[in-house]
């Protein structure tokens, strides 16, 4: 049996169970893309930052630039950012710090790999907001008056990111046969972290269609642009109803997306990705944090569940609901679905349930189920003593819980 301290574990489980998104500040974020370089029109693309802190102390953060790399003959980005150089810079309380011409200004125009672009990590100690915005320096309008305004990107937090078994989707992806008119897509990753992640990426038509699947690899904290996806997988067009279809294979979490140039006068448009998690299975592997309806929950219940393949590795609940229905904490072994003093059935329907009991001095037996959903799970616990119990004989309870992604498998 494992015991832990009821409070502070429910804290823990609460904390985890709430997930950060986009326009939320944060205290980690990660810029896919910047650049200071020439495109393949002769676009001079330069990126600035704009950092919001909308805290009541002042905002001290680190940017650290995540160098781009060519992508080579065995379509891989060797380009090992874990000695990246970084740079601090402070953002006042409830004040914006504008930089413009980051890698300019702040990383000296640095291209460590042969190519002045990549991401930037952005980690702070008060969460702030992150947006960029890349345009053309160049551009001219058709009366020859220079001015563009480019796109902008928002940081993206690791929630946002494609985890391993994690399928992400992309629209908008165009192909030309020429670079006169139409559109060019650049699809870009950015590795977050300092160990080697592959990506599947595959570019499809509108019915699904594959015009071309493969494997990339990233090394640790690689930066990477695959420039005109469709021409790279040999599709000519015109064609502006592609989709990009990206699967994590090992590794990640790993940040992509899209930016789409207008051939004929460089104007800039970004593409997003949207995800599914848990690839075939449709659950994502890892760690969930439980929380209980609040009239379920006087005393601060903690609970996990860590999930592989769609299947519980681990489970462990603990709670003193009242003097009557105490529970330890009870668990699987974490290599096997089965263990401890739970057993575990899944049912056709995809959901699972578990039994399991406590012998003396707190004999107990419980029963429930875990149903998975499109954002976490679900699921109920029962807890009884028989009447056999040398106290509290014949008492029952029942919970109701959810449960949110909260970090990857550790063992």
């Amino acid at each position: 049996m494992k015991s832990l301290r009821s409070s502070a574990l429910a804290a823990l489980a609460l904390a985890l169970a709430l997930p950060v998104f986009a326009d939320s500040p944060s205290t980690k974020q990660w810029v896919l893309a910047t650049a200071k370089a020439t495109g393949a029109g002769g676009e001079s693309f330069v990126s600035s930052l704009r950092i919001v802190n909308p805290g009541a102390s002042t905002a001290n953060v680190t940017l650290t630039y995540l160098a781009q790399s060519p992508i080579d003959g065995n379509n891989a980005a060797t380009g090992d950012n874990t000695s990246a150089v970084s740079v601090t810079v402070q953002v006042p309380a409830g004040q914006m710090l504008p930089i413009e011409d980051v890698i300019g200004t702040k990383f000296g125009g640095a291209g460590p790999f042969g190519i002045v672009a990549g991401g930037i990590k952005v980690v702070s100690d008060q969460p702030v907001s992150v947006l960029s915005r890349t345009y053309v320096a160049n551009a001219v309008s058709s009366t020859g008056k220079p001015g563009t305004y480019g796109f902008s990107i928002p940081a993206q937090v690791d929630d946002q990111a494609i985890g391993t078994g994690d399928t992400g989707y992309i629209p908008y992806i165009a192909a030309s046969p020429d670079r006169t008119s139409g559109f060019r897509c650049n699809f870009i990753m950015l590795n977050t972290v300092a160990t080697t992640s592959i990506v599947n990426v595959a570019l499809k038509k509108q019915d699904g269609t594959v015009i071309g699947q493969r494997d990339y690899t990233l090394a640790a904290l690689a930066a990477a642009q695959l420039g005109d996806i469709a021409a790279a997988y040999g599709y000519a067009g015109p064609d502006q109803n592609l989709f990009v279809v990206v699967t994590v294979k090992s590794g990640g979490p790993v940040v992509v997306g899209t930016s789409i140039i207008d051939n004929a006068i460089s104007s800039l448009n970004y593409a997003p990705p949207t995800k599914t998690v848990g690839g075939s299975t449709g659950v994502k592997d890892g760690v969930y944090g439980i929380v209980f309806k609040s009239a379920q929950d006087p005393y601060g219940m903690t609970a996990r569940v860590d999930l592989f393949g769609a299947a519980v590795q681990y489970m462990a609940f603990s709670a003193v609901p009242d003097s009557c229905n105490y529970l330890y904490w009870y668990q699987a072994s974490p290599s096997t679905t089965s263990g401890g003093n739970t057993v575990f059935t899944k049912h056709s329907d995809g959901s699972i349930a578990f039994s399991g009991g406590d012998s003396a001095p707190n004999t107990g037996n419980w029963t429930g189920t875990v149903v998975f959903t499109s954002t976490g799970i679900t699921g109920t616990l029962n807890f009884s003593r028989p009447a056999s119990a040398a106290s509290c004989a014949s008492t029952s309870v029942h919970y109701d819980f959810t449960g949110a992604w909260a970090a990857a498998l550790t063992y």
